[in-house]
């Protein structure tokens, strides 16, 4: 299943910041309602890659099969950790083109994409106008630690970029926003 995710960790938090009337410092004062009442809050996500099948374009079982054929498994197609670049993610000389009219023997889903880490992180503040009022104003960042998330490696056999990632997730993203509650 493309969602066999093996080891998934993700964690969240939200901290209101000591400062300001109320808190722990800065309780009194201009600088103490310029500085207090925010909250800083974070998302932590870890996880291994999700399963790919390599595929081959080439119909060579000469059938009417729906969507594309998987090619022959000729030794590991895995390489070590030390091994892996965005260049070649795995061993493309492991793989061949299967024999006329018969189907490739690679199992569905043998092989994992990288994993993704990520940081997101949001520093926000409510600031009440009346009774029932509410305007907040908040600062977010995703992927605050621009972190490259891989994408998953080509995986047409035969292809130009067959092995290679060419893609990644989406770099720092950072935003503002304000909202009015009432």
């Amino acid at each position: 299943s493309p969602n066999d995710i093996r080891n998934r960790f993700s964690g969240s938090s939200v901290y209101e910041l000591p400062f300001g009337p109320g808190r722990h410092w800065l309780t009194r004062g201009p600088m103490g309602n310029i500085v207090g009442a925010w909250t800083l809050g974070s998302v932590f996500t870890a996880q291994t890659g999700a399963p790919f099948t390599v595929t081959d374009n080439t119909n060579n079982c000469n059938c009417f099969s729906a969507g594309a054929q998987r090619p022959n498994i000729l030794g590991p197609p895995g390489l070590p950790s030390s091994q892996r670049s965005v260049n070649q993610w795995f061993n493309i000389t492991a793989f061949g083109q299967p024999a006329i009219y018969t189907f490739g023997d690679e199992g569905r889903g043998a092989m994992r994409a990288p994993g993704i880490v990520d940081v997101d992180l949001s520093l926000s503040r409510n600031f009440r106008l009346r009774e029932g009022m509410t305007f907040q104003f908040r600062g977010e960042a995703f992927n605050a630690s621009n972190h490259t998330n891989l994408g998953s490696p080509a995986k047409a056999f035969g292809a130009a970029d067959f092995g290679s990632i060419t893609t990644s997730g989406p770099a720092r993203i950072l935003q503002v926003g304000a909202k009015l509650r009432f």
